[in-house]
């Protein structure tokens, strides 16, 4: 086990980090807490320090039990004397010393020599060959050997494991913290190492996440189910277990279900769905679908009506969605069926748009790389050729509103490591700034000061994360070439529509802008196999509406 210390960071860089979390927690939830985890909170601070240091070791690690001879943390000099004390504690187990307990959990985290010398017996031979692979060899354990008879092996072969406890405190604390459980204390590394860089938020600037106890329990029930389901998940025959779990300890929830909680319910419930779809459990996914008005359940409903061949159902939620739904690739699903349905000759507006694209003949051995090719035969014609896509629309609208996204208040951050306030993806949020984005949108109008602002933010907040800016692929000399052909008035609509649109109309762009002299095209590039989605064909449309030239390649094989 590998613990030498992290280059350039604190040799105890992980208690530091876990003080600041504790520090926040205390500060900002302490009437949220329940007796148990402040309980967890006092001993935990009132051990000492290299207790805490080695507790925070092991509750870290996904590892469930440690081998006690592979423990070796330079840091900690008194790790006997740390064990005794967690011991006491009861922040620490020995394996065998909770009944109940499975000794057979501890296998995965042994290595494959010391499980084929549990199997040993003197004086007789193996019953499995050295070769077999470890999953067979974990698999004749348990179904061969007791679990009192598995400890008194490990005990004659002189294996100590030991495995932290109150760990589910320990991690709710991470939780309240960053209000998920895709972060933990792996972030603060990651930023300190330089991997990633994000807007310096001080900590008086945080706000809590979770406003009661009820939001936070109810998010971190979802979120544990969600976890235990994906594993769940990859199992034979779990069809009756998940069901019966979901309405155990989903269902339950719905009745009071809270406004902060419902993002990641309805994210679970479509998993759920559709991993049921996937198992031919066509009736048990539509009951899910039909608890849920969220774009892509409402989708998946009305595919799995027509196939269950009960089209005026499928007709009515298809029209439902329609009405409801406001992210274009999910409207255009809704727009296109009904379109169908109303005349079944009718070819999808996306299919017609595809259909009359211009042609363009390239050599085969671009096969594998088709937008490059489209590139070099234009550079080939004299045009400057460059990939645009998304890329170039959300480095300028990055640049261009950066103060916008990152409001000084900050009101939005809940820890240090989002990449954009929580209110960012949120409908009202253009609303809420529209003066402010009127300002720096008529900035526009002095083309020298409006340069000075894009080179402004990107020369203070190089490498920074930003939902918008993409800094490897930042090209201030494509910027200025679209900005010198497209017409002002064009662009400033484009990025007026982006900003109040940005959780949905950030991408679709088209692949490609070539350029000579004042003849300029930006290209959408379709290989003889490809589609066009529903948000490519919006932007063709819009582009088309504000006299942006844009070209639909479809391209074929010399």
């Amino acid at each position: 086990m590998d613990n030498s210390p992290i280059a350039n960071l604190s040799p105890t860089y992980y208690w530091d980090y876990f003080q600041y979390v504790l520090r926040y927690v205390t500060k900002h939830y302490a009437e949220l807490l329940d007796k148990n985890e402040m309980a967890f909170i006092r001993d935990f601070e009132t051990s000492s320090f290299s207790a805490q240091c080695l507790y925070l070791r092991l509750a870290s690690r996904r590892t469930i039990w440690f081998q006690e001879d592979l423990l070796h943390y330079p840091e900690i000099h008194s790790l006997e004397e740390a064990k005794t004390e967690l011991f006491h504690m009861n922040l620490l187990e020995r394996i065998g010393q909770t009944n109940g307990q499975s000794v057979y959990a501890c296998l995965n985290n042994l290595n494959k020599a010391i499980c084929f010398d549990l199997l040993q017996i003197p004086g007789q031979k193996s019953p499995l060959a050295k070769s077999v692979s470890k999953p067979i060899l974990l698999q004749y354990i348990v179904e061969n050997i007791r679990e009192e008879e598995l400890l008194l092996r490990l005990e004659k072969l002189q294996i100590g494991l030991i495995r932290p406890l109150q760990t589910t405190y320990f991690h709710f604390i991470q939780f309240l913290f960053f209000g998920s459980r895709n972060h933990d204390l792996t972030d603060f590394v990651i930023r300190d190492l330089g991997h990633r860089q994000f807007i310096d938020i001080n900590e008086a600037d945080l706000v809590p996440y979770f406003s009661n106890r009820e939001e936070a329990i109810q998010k971190w029930r979802i979120s544990i189910w969600r976890e235990w389901f994906f594993e769940k998940s990859k199992e034979d025959h779990a069809v009756e277990e998940v069901v019966s779990s979901w309405q155990a300890n989903m269902w339950p929830l719905v009745p009071e279900l809270l406004e902060l909680c419902l993002g990641s319910f309805e994210r679970t419930l479509f998993h759920v769905a559709r991993w049921l779809e996937r198992q031919g459990e066509l009736e048990m996914a539509l009951s899910l679908y039909e608890e849920s008005l969220a774009g892509a359940s409402l989708e998946r409903r009305v595919r799995l009506l027509v196939k269950l061949k009960r089209m005026d159902e499928a007709t009515m939620w298809a029209r439902t969605g329609l009405e409801l739904i406001t992210n274009p690739k999910e409207r255009h699903f809704f727009e296109d069926f009904l379109l169908k349905q109303a005349s079944k000759k009718q070819i999808k507006q996306v299919t017609a748009s595809l259909k009359e694209a211009e042609k363009l003949a390239i050599s085969r051995e671009w096969k594998e790389q088709v937008e490059e090719g489209v590139v070099d035969y234009f550079r080939n014609q004299g045009y400057y050729a460059a990939f645009t896509e998304n890329r170039v629309w959300k480095n300028l609208m990055g640049l261009w509103f950066w103060e916008l996204i990152f409001q000084q208040n900050r009101s939005g951050f809940h820890h240090p490591f989002q990449y954009a306030p929580s209110h960012y993806a949120r409908e009202n949020f253009a609303l809420d700034l529209a003066d402010e984005f009127n300002t720096l949108l008529n900035l526009f109008e002095d083309e020298r000061s409006w340069w000075d602002l894009l080179e402004q933010n990107a020369a203070q907040n190089q490498g920074k994360m930003n939902p918008l800016v993409d800094w490897q692929n930042l090209d201030f000399d494509l910027i200025q070439r679209l900005v010198r052909v497209i017409p002002k008035s064009a662009l400033v609509e484009v990025v007026t529509f982006m900003w109040h649109h940005l959780s949905t109309h950030a991408k679709g762009f088209p692949d490609l802008f070539i350029q000579k002299g004042e003849e300029y095209a930006f290209i959408e590039v379709k290989s003889p196999n490809d589609h066009l989605s529903a948000i490519q064909f919006f932007w063709h449309d819009f582009f088309r509406q504000q006299q942006i030239s844009i070209r639909l390649i479809r391209v074929e094989w010399n």
